[in-house]
C-alpha cells in the first residue's frame, strides 16, 4: 500500500473516530436548549407591573403541600374581577375575609399562586376625591398591593368593557384561566358552586357544548346587568371585536345579548352561547324567605348591610377560597415547626399617612421600594397603619404604632427588618442573610451571635440610635423587650424622642443589653444617610429634622446600590435644591440632609448641567 493510500485510509479513520463525537454534542447541545430558554425566560420575566402578578407563580393543586414547579405562564381556573369604587374601602376589606379568607395582611399574598383563584378590585380613578378617602386608600394600596388596579372609567355602565381589555391584557401577558367572573363590590357569589356548574356543563337547564365560549348572567333589566357575569376565556375578543353594538346606559355585555336576541337570525361572533338566568343570579329581595330556590342562587347582588351580607354567606354556605399558598400557614412562627409555605423574614413599615398628608404622593413608591426587594429575595412585605391609628385611644403620638405594628407581626417571623417610609434599601442584591452573617462576624462569632435578638445602629455624631431601621429575632427577650422595656415608656408617650428614645434607654439596661447587637457610630452596615451614602451601601434613611421626606423620595430613584436623581424634571421642581456628585467615587447626593463640602471630586449639579453631570455618573458606575 503506498503512502497516498495510507494516508487516505487515515484520514477515513479519524472521521469515523469523529463522526460519534459530534452526534454526541449536537445531542447535549438539543438537551441543553430548554435550560437556555428557560434561564432567558425568568431575566424577561423578572420585570412586572405593580397591579399584576405576572412574576413566576406555583400554581396549587389539591393541597397546599402538593405544590408544582413554577411556570413561566400561571394558569387559573378562575379570574375574578371586582369593580369597586374608591370609597368602598370597608366593603373591599369585608370581601377579602368572606371570599378569600383574607383578615389582615400580617401573612400576605406576595403573589397569587394557586391554580384555583386569581382576582382583582378594580377601582376607579376620580379627578376630585375627598381627602379623607384618597389618604385610606393609599394606606389600602400599600397594604394590598397585590390585589388593587386603579381604572379610568367615565360612564358607570362602561366598567364591564375596562375589565375585559385587561383580561385580555393578561391573556398576552401569559396569565390566563377557563372562566372569568364579574362582579360588583356588594355582589357576593359562591364560587364553589359557579365551578360545579360550570364541570356539569348544565347551566339554566342547558347543556353547554363549550362553556369557554359562554356569557352567563341576568340581563333582563339594567338593575341585575352588572351584578354578575360568568364567561368563558374564548367570549373575551369577540365581545371586544363587537363593542360597537354597545348602547348608552348599558354594559357592552348586555347590550350584545339584547341585540342578539332582538335579532335570533343573525350569526354571533365567536359561537358565544349567552346564557340569561334570573333564577341563579338575583338581586338580593331583602329576604331569604322572598327566594323561591335558595340551592340555586350562585350570586346575588345590591347587598348593601355588612351584617347582611355575613348572614347570606353563613345560610348559603358560601366557603373561602384561598388566593396564595402562604395562606395556607396562618400558625406563629416556632422554632420547632419550620413553615415550608411562608418567609420567615419579613420586611415591616409603616404605611399611615398624617392628617397634612405631606407622604401622600411618596409613600407609595416608598412602599413599592421595599416590596420589590422583598420580592426579589421572597420576604414577606408587610406594612401597617391600623396600629398608628390606635395610638389616639392609648393617648399616645401616632409614631408609638411602629411599636405596636412590630410587637404584632413579629410573633409570625422569626426575623423582621424594620424600616421607617422615608427609608429605602438602595443595594437591593444585598440580602438579610448577607446582612444577618455580617452581623454574626461583628458579634464575635455564631456562638455569641446566637444570643443576639436586636440590631440597631448609632449614627456618628449623633446621641440618639436610628430607630427608622432594626431588625428584630422572634424571642422571649424581643417579646420581654417590647413589652417591659419599650411599651412601658408612658412617660415619653408625647414627649421627647418618644419610642426611639424608649429603645434607647431599654438597650443600656442590663437585663437586655447583653443580647443587643449595638453598632456605635456606625453609618454604613444598616443604613446610612444621603450625604454620607457610598455606592453599595444597603439602606438610606433621609430623617429630616424638620420638614416632609416627601421631595427627596420623590426626587430619588435608587438601584443596584446607586443613588441617583431620576431625570432631570425633577431638579427643576425643586429650584434652590443643592444636588452634589462626585464623579471620581461615582457617590451622588440627591437634595441632600445636610451640603456635602466642595472639596476633591465634589461638584455642585444644577438643573443646567444635570444631563451632563448624569452622564458621567453613569460613566463612573462601570
Amino acid at each position: 500500500m503506498g503512502m497516498k493510500e495510507q494516508l487516505n485510509m487515515k484520514g477515513q479513520f479519524h472521521k469515523i473516530k469523529l463522526f460519534p463525537l459530534l452526534i454526541t454534542t449536537f445531542v447535549i447541545f438539543l438537551f441543553a436548549i430548554p435550560y437556555y430558554i428557560n434561564d432567558y425566560t425568568d431575566i424577561l420575566s423578572s420585570s412586572y407591573d405593580v397591579n399584576d402578578n405576572e412574576s413566576t407563580t406555583t400554581p396549587l393543586t389539591n393541597s397546599p403541600e402538593q405544590i408544582m414547579q413554577n411556570m413561566s405562564c400561571p394558569h387559573y381556573k378562575i379570574a375574578l374581577f371586582i369593580f369597586s369604587e374608591m370609597e368602598d374601602l370597608n366593603q373591599r376589606m369585608l370581601m377579602r375575609e368572606e371570599l378569600f379568607g383574607i383578615t389582615d395582611n400580617i401573612i400576605p399574598c406576595m403573589k397569587q399562586d394557586t391554580n384555583v383563584i386569581y382576582y382583582k378590585f378594580f377601582v376607579r380613578k376620580l379627578k376630585k376625591v375627598n381627602g379623607k378617602v384618597l389618604k385610606l386608600f393609599t394606606s389600602e394600596k400599600m397594604e394590598y398591593y397585590h390585589d388593587i388596579v386603579e381604572i379610568d372609567v367615565e360612564h358607570s355602565d362602561d366598567w364591564h368593557q375596562t375589565l375585559l381589555k385587561y383580561a385580555q391584557s393578561l391573556q398576552e401577558k401569559c396569565i390566563t384561566f377557563d372562566h372569568l367572573i364579574l362582579i360588583d363590590a356588594f355582589t357576593m357569589i359562591n364560587l364553589e358552586k359557579i365551578q360545579d356548574k360550570i364541570l356539569s356543563s348544565k347551566i339554566e337547564n342547558r347543556l353547554i357544548s363549550n362553556t369557554r365560549k359562554m356569557v352567563w348572567g341576568s340581563f333582563d333589566s339594567n338593575r341585575t346587568e352588572n351584578m354578575a357575569v360568568i364567561l368563558g376565556s374564548s367570549a373575551i375578543r369577540p365581545i371586544l371585536e363587537n363593542s360597537n353594538y354597545k348602547m348608552n346606559y348599558t354594559s357592552l355585555i348586555s347590550s350584545l345579548y339584547l341585540y342578539y336576541y332582538n335579532n335570533p337570525n343573525n350569526i354571533i361572533p365567536g359561537d358565544l352561547i349567552f346564557i340569561n338566568d334570573p333564577i341563579s343570579i338575583i338581586e338580593w329581595p331583602n329576604s331569604i324567605s322572598s327566594i323561591s330556590c335558595v340551592d340555586c342562587i350562585v350570586a346575588m347582588g345590591h347587598i348593601y348591610q355588612e351584617w347582611e351580607i355575613r348572614n347570606i354567606i353563613k345560610e348559603f354556605n358560601i366557603s373561602t377560597t384561598l388566593p396564595c399558598i402562604a395562606r395556607y400557614d396562618l400558625k406563629m412562627y416556632s422554632n420547632e415547626t419550620v413553615n415550608k409555605l411562608r418567609p420567615n423574614i419579613a420586611v415591616i413599615t409603616s404605611s399611615f399617612l398624617y392628617k397634612d398628608n405631606c407622604m401622600l404622593e411618596a409613600a407609595p413608591l416608598s412602599a413599592k421600594n421595599k416590596r420589590e426587594y422583598a420580592e426579589r429575595h421572597g420576604y414577606a412585605f408587610v406594612a401597617r397603619s391600623t396600629e398608628y391609628d390606635q395610638q389616639y385611644y392609648r393617648k399616645r403620638k401616632p409614631v408609638w404604632g411602629k411599636v405596636d405594628a412590630v410587637e404584632k407581626v413579629l410573633a409570625y417571623y422569626e426575623w423582621l427588618i424594620w424600616l421607617d417610609m422615608d427609608a429605602f434599601f438602595a443595594n437591593r442584591s444585598f440580602s438579610i442573610e448577607q446582612l444577618l452573617e455580617k452581623c454574626e462576624k461583628r458579634a464575635g462569632g455564631k456562638k455569641e451571635f446566637e444570643k443576639i435578638n436586636f440590631i440597631v445602629a448609632r449614627p456618628i455624631g449623633d446621641n440618639m440610635i436610628n430607630a427608622g431601621v432594626f431588625l428584630i429575632r422572634n424571642s422571649d427577650w424581643a417579646r420581654d423587650f417590647l413589652r417591659n422595656g419599650v411599651q412601658s415608656r408612658y412617660d415619653r408617650a408625647n414627649t421627647g424622642m418618644r419610642e426611639q428614645q424608649a429603645m434607647r434607654d431599654a438597650i443600656q439596661l442590663p437585663n437586655w443589653k447583653p443580647n443587643v447587637l449595638y453598632l456605635n457610630r456606625d453609618d454604613h452596615t444598616i443604613n446610612t444617610f444621603p450625604d454620607r451614602y457610598i455606592r453599595g451601601d444597603f439602606i438610606v434613611h433621609y430623617a429630616p429634622e424638620l420638614g416632609c421626606p416627601a421631595d427627596p423620595v420623590l426626587g430619588l430613584d435608587i438601584e443596584n446600590g446607586f443613588l441617583r436623581i431620576c431625570e432631570s424634571s425633577i431638579i427643576e421642581k425643586f429650584l434652590g435644591t443643592l444636588v452634589f456628585a462626585d464623579f471620581e467615587s461615582g457617590k451622588f447626593c440627591g437634595l441632600c440632609k445636610t451640603p456635602p463640602s466642595l472639596t476633591s471630586g465634589w461638584v455642585m449639579v444644577s438643573k443646567y448641567n444635570f444631563e451632563t453631570a448624569y452622564s458621567m455618573l453613569q460613566y463612573s458606575k462601570r
